[in-house]
């Protein structure tokens, strides 16, 4: 369960990235007045990533390098850590996490993020067996009150047991009235609750109640779908406005006020009066047909918006091409003077800089290797030009795929006046933020390594 369980936190998490672009990008539909039917429909791209844990890749990906902040052997660590991609992040967090866990026993054979992740993974069942609970006890109570609803035209039934019309159902969804509404009022929910139905929104409402209920414990998907309901119900009234050949909107605006119920329950069905009638009323009341370019306008930032939401970044085909071939060589052992020698074939050397011979110090620990640098024939060096940046990025390679190495060193082996750069395992760390042997469980990890502008930015700045 606790596999399962890191995967609904990764995809939540991935979510959340996606619902605060969308709150964003509706932030900007608003101001420039956009009908709310985009609003609406960007709101597929956070439920896409919640319930979907795959997608195609694209350069054009609003989202951050690492779709998979949490690995899934975590709960085996000793030292347990995230990757979200975002260095500073990874530095605070990991470094939280270090000082609240107790250090682990290599002999025992549950480590304490094991222990803990269990324990949240049943917190998280519960929750979730509550929420659907609720939502189920609740539409069975509404359903046992319309027993004896009347009909009262094609699909629309009326009932004394109701004070607010809604629409329930979901294969053969029906529209159900309070008695006593006059004809006009009528007509503008029958109206309302048609455009729900022809949507399909009392579907999208349910697959929406049912990723709540999966991520229970995230409040932005918490306020991703009640601000997705509220965006739902403004777009239906502006569709009733739309389809209306007079100005309905005092009209409209006072059926609305009339009617309105209290805030209805999470698996409520589509109530007309629901969902901030304040605001609903503004709009209702400053709504204007839009203008064909504001409408082109919105269905290109949405259009880019949710294509950007929906796909994972591309990796980098050489970068990846190139972390396959080095993958082939990784050990657990700095001794292992065949794949360690592989390793350093397959690393770039900054002109005119070139390997040679390596010496592995394996004596006692703690365990190194010395790579030997000369400089090619014939080269001009301008040892201001000097970049340390690729040999950074080679130390931090092989951390990464020598799994008990601690100390990396690069020796101007020809006589050039300049120090060894020395690196250790505990400044890879500090630079990436987590154990840099996680960047070595696959290639997309591995080539993340090699092209991640965080760490790019983190190295530079660390000359």
């Amino acid at each position: 369960m606790s596999s399962f369980f890191i995967d609904i936190v990764n995809m939540s998490l991935t979510a959340s990235y996606a619902a605060l672009l969308v709150i964003a990008v509706r932030y900007v539909l608003a101001k420039l007045q956009a009908p709310k039917i985009f609003s609406y429909v960007l709101w597929a791209a956070v439920l896409y990533r919640l319930v979907v844990p795959f997608s195609f890749e694209s350069a054009l990906s609003l989202l951050p390098g690492k779709i998979k902040t949490i690995p899934s052997d975590i709960m085996y660590a000793e030292n347990p850590a995230i990757s979200t991609g975002i260095s500073i992040v990874d530095r605070t967090v990991n470094g939280a996490i270090q000082a609240a866990l107790p250090s682990a026993d290599a002999a025992a054979s549950v480590y304490p993020a094991g222990i803990i992740l269990e324990i949240c993974a049943l917190i998280w069942l519960l929750g979730m067996t509550a929420l659907a609970a609720y939502g189920f006890i609740s539409y069975f109570r509404l359903k046992e009150k319309l027993t004896f609803s009347t009909l009262a035209e094609k699909n629309v039934y009326e009932t004394d047991r109701i004070t607010t019309p809604f629409v329930l159902g979901f294969m053969k969804p029906r529209i159900y009235l309070p008695l006593g509404l006059s004809g006009k009022e009528k007509e503008f929910i029958i109206m309302h609750e048609r455009t729900h139905i022809r949507r399909y929104d009392h579907a999208v409402k349910l697959f929406a109640f049912a990723a709540l209920v999966l991520h229970w414990f995230n409040p932005l998907v918490w306020l991703s779908y009640f601000l997705m309901i509220k965006d739902m119900e403004m777009s239906c009234d502006e569709s009733v406005l739309r389809q209306s050949a007079d100005d309905v909107r005092r009209d409209y605006s006072g059926t609305l006020f009339a009617l309105a119920a209290k805030r209805s329950g999470l698996f409520s069905p589509l109530f007309f009066g629901e969902s901030s009638v304040k605001s609903r009323i503004r709009n209702i009341l400053s709504y204007k047909k839009p203008v064909l370019w504001l409408v082109a306008a919105a269905v290109a930032i949405v259009s880019a918006a949710g294509a950007g939401l929906i796909a994972n970044p591309k990796m980098y085909a050489e970068s990846s091409s190139h972390a396959e071939q080095l993958l082939k060589y990784k050990t657990e052992y700095v001794g292992d003077a065949s794949k360690v020698g592989n390793i350093l074939t397959l690393l770039d050397y900054p002109a005119p800089y070139v390997r040679g011979h390596f010496e592995l110090h394996t004596d006692s620990a703690p365990y190194a290797v010395t790579v030997n640098i000369r400089t090619a024939v014939d080269s001009n060096i301008d040892d201001a030009a000097f970049d340390e940046v690729p040999f950074m990025k080679n130390a931090l390679i092989l951390f990464s795929l020598i799994g008990n190495v601690d100390g990396v060193a690069f020796h101007w082996a020809d006589g050039e006046n300049k120090p060894d750069l020395r690196y250790t395992r505990s400044w890879a760390e500090q630079i990436t933020g987590v154990d840099v042997r996680k960047f070595s469980q696959n290639k997309q990890d591995l080539a993340y390594l090699l092209e991640n502008p965080e760490i790019n930015a983190v190295l530079s700045p660390a000359l």
